[in-house]
């Protein structure tokens, strides 16, 4: 099985400091919308700030029990695979996944895609993504295993955290079926 996880903390911003980043609407909605689409039944909202993980329950009660709901059925449906939490450690104790991260760096002892296809197929796996900049280093250390990058055509290598995960969910997922 496998889940994903938008990560706001431990993350990195253009300089390299850590940081924690803010929740936003869009992410929530687009990628439970693209786990939704695969077949993927959580996605975890990870973010260490109270008030952020609240402000994100505003969002979501508008689409699951408020008016969001009645207008756009879809979008409630998407939006009940989100869970929030507050650390790596809760989505551990959620059943152990093992930890796969992101990055649009390469970093050393990167597994390849088919790796991770490979892995997904054997045990439950959780795809880590950084928002920002991407996950700091510290927490890269922390994972399992982090996928090489996703290549583009030229140098420049800068997707939003939506669409990284849409294309890993896609080269995932299908290799699975």
């Amino acid at each position: 099985m496998i889940s994903v996880g938008l990560v706001h903390w431990p993350c990195v911003d253009k300089n390299g400091s850590e940081i924690a980043t803010a929740v936003t609407n869009l992410d929530l909605h687009d990628c439970a919308r693209v786990c939704l689409t695969y077949g993927i039944n959580t996605l975890y909202i990870l973010h260490p700030n109270r008030s952020q993980r609240e402000f994100a329950r505003r969002i979501m009660d508008h689409w699951l029990t408020g008016f969001g709901g009645e207008y756009n059925p879809l979008r409630k449906r998407a939006l009940e695979t989100v869970r929030l939490v507050a650390s790596i450690d809760e989505i551990r104790r959620q059943g152990s996944p093992l930890m796969v991260g992101t990055s649009a760096r390469k970093v050393r002892g990167c597994i390849t895609w088919a790796d991770a296809a490979v892995l997904a197929l054997r045990r439950d796996v959780c795809l880590l993504f950084g928002t920002g900049w991407g996950l700091s280093p510290g927490m890269l250390e922390q994972l399992d295993a982090v996928i090489e990058p996703i290549a583009g055509e030229g140098d420049f290598n800068h997707l939003s955290v939506r669409s990284a995960v849409a294309i890993t969910v896609d080269r995932i997922a299908r290799r699975k079926q």
